[in-house]
């Protein structure tokens, strides 16, 4: 589950999710790295022997999982149906005993026994559904709700006009305390993955009772407990000793606190004097001078490659319309001059929509998104140039550095004026929400579990993170639904490949960077990554 909520607005979630498929349950188990406390790091961090580990986290949108999909601190607190155990790398049932299907369409879901909340009430199959369907539910707005489109009855209760009829999916149901069955719209081979995610986390019968004390003090089923939220100062979070879901799906820390940042600038400065256990996503131009200020063993680095970042087009944009243009601007850019220094070589240059971690993922895929500077002036030509100036739209927090280099490189080597635009993440999120971008948009995005359509997807009509683009194909939607219902594999990763290719016909993204993903960890904390995702509460203790 990689954290989306880590990423720029550009990767904010809408209310539609990707029509999901591929593959099976079993993944493919992945190396793991986690450097211990001994060696070069002399960053000491909080851990005085009390087991308390310390994070940095900025300041919740919510910290009940289903209002917040992709929260470090709901992961931490909620135990889902299927979750990636990080000792085999492996999908396997957690709170569920078995997830099964023989046509991906109607699963029957059968839930361990005895399995409790943290208040000690009883975990069952209502308790999924309820809380599914108050996720699905379009007027509570939660950012969940993209994880039911699937679902048979979503429609019903996200109607483009006027208010929902029922509240409850009509594909959800409630067999006795242990069983649930589930209907989908459509084959959906990876459905036991997307029960690894936030927004399918079960919720107690006091979270109907009172809503908004809920969110305040929420309960849940997984390995960490809520204990208190100070606002824009900390969270905190404490070991539960009932957690029945094993050493591969929790950490070893006895307590989080979840420092609250607004930038990592400042975390890095209290994990210098001593303050500070775990940072992630940590900008190329930090990790040298973390080596030397803190070792060589404070960097951890994410060995599955999970993240991408694109310049995406608006396709509602008429001055950015033309896929010539949009290839003489991705031609225009020298990704590996740029990887090499603004970058300090800790990133790639893409040259797909997927990251190589991916099986559908084949090297050259993209044409045009080498350096050629003379055949990006052809295609700039060809398109008849560009109406006004190129406006690139960021986060006011992103990489100035590399934000400047694109535009320097797109300027010099187009001839063309290029501005860009930074604001809030929230305010962008909106403006992309609502289709009010001036211009591409800068962004990161990664997976919430490893599959091709958690990046194709934004290329089909309605998927998860098709706001940005808008863009609309029959013929990819035609070949991601093909690819959706393929349980081979080889053969899914096929189709997802053929729809990549079609969707570069007409480049709504520009690839740039598969980045390095860095954490950094003090000698009391042992990072842990899952498929590409670093989990600070699935940290080991050492000392």
């Amino acid at each position: 589950m990689n954290p989306r909520t880590s990423l720029s607005a550009g990767a904010a979630k809408g209310a539609r999710l990707r029509n999901a498929a591929v593959v099976g349950v079993a993944v493919a188990a992945l190396a793991l790295t986690a450097c211990g406390g001994s060696g070069s790091n002399t960053s000491k961090g909080t851990g005085s022997g009390d087991g308390t580990l310390s994070f940095q986290t900025s300041e919740p949108k919510a910290i009940v999982p289903q209002r917040d999909a992709g929260s470090q601190i709901g992961m931490a607190m909620c135990a889902n149906l299927m979750e990636v155990n990080s000792d085999s790398q492996e999908l396997e049932p957690l709170a569920a005993k078995s997830v099964e299907s023989k046509d991906s369409v109607h699963w029957d879901i059968e839930l361990q026994d005895g399995w409790t909340f943290h208040d000690g009430t009883p975990v069952t199959a209502a308790s999924f559904a309820d809380a599914w369907n108050a996720t699905a539910l379009g007027s509570n707005a939660w950012l969940g709700n993209f994880a039911f489109v699937n679902v048979k009855g979503y429609e019903d209760l996200n109607p483009a006009k006027g208010e929902a009829k029922t509240k409850e999916l009509s594909g959800v149901e409630v067999v006795d305390d242990t069983h649930l069955k589930v209907t989908l719209t459509d084959p959906m081979a990876d459905f036991p993955k997307l029960l690894s995610t936030n927004p399918t986390c079960p919720m107690p019968e006091s979270a109907f009772k009172d809503p908004e004390g809920y969110a305040a003090e929420p309960v849940s089923n997984g390995p960490y407990k809520f204990v208190s939220w100070d606002h824009n100062k900390e969270v905190v979070l404490e070991k539960w000793d009932d957690f029945k879901g094993g050493d591969g799906f929790t950490g070893e820390a006895k307590k989080l606190v979840g420092k609250i940042y607004t930038a990592v600038d400042p975390a890095y400065t209290d994990m210098t004097a001593g303050n500070l256990d775990m940072i992630r996503n940590v900008p190329a131009p930090m990790v040298d001078k973390a080596k030397k200020q803190l070792g060589e063993d404070a960097v951890y680095e994410v060995k599955t490659q999970s993240k991408m970042q694109s310049l995406n087009i608006p396709d509602y944009l008429p001055q950015l319309k033309d896929p010539d243009l949009r290839k003489a601007i991705s031609l225009s850019i020298d990704r590996e001059a740029i990887a090499k220094s603004i970058l300090k070589g800790y990133a790639t240059a893409s040259d797909s929509l997927v990251p190589d971690s991916l099986d559908s993922y084949q090297e050259g895929t993209c044409e045009d998104c080498g350096f050629d500077p003379e055949k990006a002036k052809e295609l700039l030509k060809k398109a008849g140039g560009i109406d006004g100036p190129l406006v690139i739209e960021a986060r006011s927090t992103d990489n100035q550095q590399l934000l400047q280099a694109i535009q320097k490189m797109i300027k010099d080597n187009l001839g063309i004026e290029v501005k860009l635009k930074q604001s809030l993440g929230t305010t962008l999120s909106e403006r992309t929400n609502n289709r009010e971008l001036e211009g591409a948009q800068f962004g990161l995005w990664g997976w919430s579990y490893q599959s091709p359509d958690q990046f194709l997807s934004q290329y089909q009509t309605g998927g998860d993170g098709n706001q940005t683009t808008a863009y609309s194909n029959p013929a990819v939607d035609k070949k991601m639904k093909a690819a959706h219902a393929e349980q081979d594999p080889k053969k899914a990763a096929t189709l997802y490949h053929d729809a990549e290719a079609l969707i570069f016909e007409d480049m709504p993204s520009i690839p740039l960077f598969v980045p390095t993903d860095l954490g950094l960890q003090s000698k009391c904390a042992v990072l842990n990554d899952v498929q590409g995702d670093l989990q600070f509460y699935r940290a080991g203790y050492d000392c």
